[in-house]
């Protein structure tokens, strides 16, 4: 049997703006790019417009008029019998605000004053998101829950609804929810490929962390990474220390062989937590992933304090001998 075609969603873009010199400015910017553009003034304009025909991906503005921008993306997700990528423009960066738009449905917010000059890019990426989501076996029933940040598969709304559902449930039942980033980082490219033979190193640690996921209980995320890094966390409610530490040492196993506790391996993995206990005041979704990133660097900074205080101290014993 012949594989299936790669799914590729057409090149459609819906603007709902009540700006006219925007709307025009955007729609020019996205046709010499190749796309077909409709637009529409208001919310129930541009809901009309796409009752009547799938439009990809849709870039609205947060103030649209006649519904509310977040009403208008909810009942957008409602309408929608494919695939969409709502991109929301706006001007306030406050993430409990940015939290609720990703929980009702907005896969990316963009700055306003920044729109023109990266709506292009922001609009490709939501096209090649849809493919990669049609094509992702990371929805698969057999496969652990893992929202891919970092192949656009998956967008930040996955990740935000996802966990602020667990924050609110955690709440709820007064269990401890836990998030452990994961980081591997290496001093070149040479470093972080020397030691993969059996697929990318961010694939090893996604690999590793499945091993020791509860099924039906913790997923993961897999997150944008600069070049030579790759940043997974994993999400564990109902968890305690058992259950990290067991997280933990099968991702230290899975790399053991690298010999990453010597210098010369050029590669360092370091771990960072955060918890919530359910019964304290509810954090935001991104407000506890930002409190796991920044343990996992304080760790990570402790860590290489005192490899180069290791490396100090040897020197004197190397001269006298």
């Amino acid at each position: 049997m012949s594989a299936s075609p790669d799914f590729s969603p057409p090149r459609r873009v819906l603007i709902v703006d009540a700006d006219e010199g925007m709307r025009e400015s955007a729609s020019a910017l996205l046709k010499l790019q190749g796309f077909e553009v409709a637009a529409a003034a208001d919310g129930v304009e541009a809901l009309t417009m796409f009752a009547r025909e799938w439009f990809p991906v849709v870039v609205t503005d947060s103030a649209v008029p006649a519904v509310d921008g977040i009403e208008f993306v909810a009942r957008l997700r409602i309408l929608s019998l494919a695939p969409v990528y709502i991109i929301m423009l706006t001007d306030v960066a406050d993430v409990r605000f940015q939290e609720q738009g990703y929980c009702m449905g907005v896969d990316q917010y963009l700055m306003r004053q920044n729109s023109l000059s990266e709506l292009v890019g922001r609009v490709q990426a939501g096209v090649t998101a849809i493919r990669r989501r049609q094509s992702s076996k990371t929805g698969r029933a057999h496969e652990p829950a893992t929202v891919d940040l970092e192949n656009g598969a998956h967008t930040a709304r996955h990740l935000v609804g996802r966990l602020r559902a667990e924050i609110v449930q955690a709440g709820r039942s007064k269990k401890t929810l836990q998030l452990l980033s994961i980081g591997l980082d290496a001093a070149d490219a040479a470093a972080f490929h020397q030691h993969s033979t059996t697929g990318t190193v961010s694939d090893t640690l996604l690999a590793a962390s499945h091993d020791a996921m509860r099924p039906k209980l913790d997923w993961v995320v897999r997150l944008p990474a600069p070049a030579n890094t790759c940043r997974l966390v994993v999400v564990m409610p109902e968890s305690g220390p058992n259950e990290v530490s067991a997280m933990e040492q099968t991702i230290r196993n899975a790399f053991v062989h690298w010999g990453l506790s010597s210098a010369a391996s050029g590669i360092r993995l370091n771990l960072g937590l955060a918890s919530f206990a359910g019964d304290e005041d509810a954090p935001a979704a991104l407000e506890l992933l930002g409190q796991a990133e920044r343990s996992r660097r304080s760790n990570d900074a402790m860590s290489k304090s005192a490899a180069a205080r290791s490396s100090s101290e040897s020197v004197p014993a190397q001269d006298a001998a």
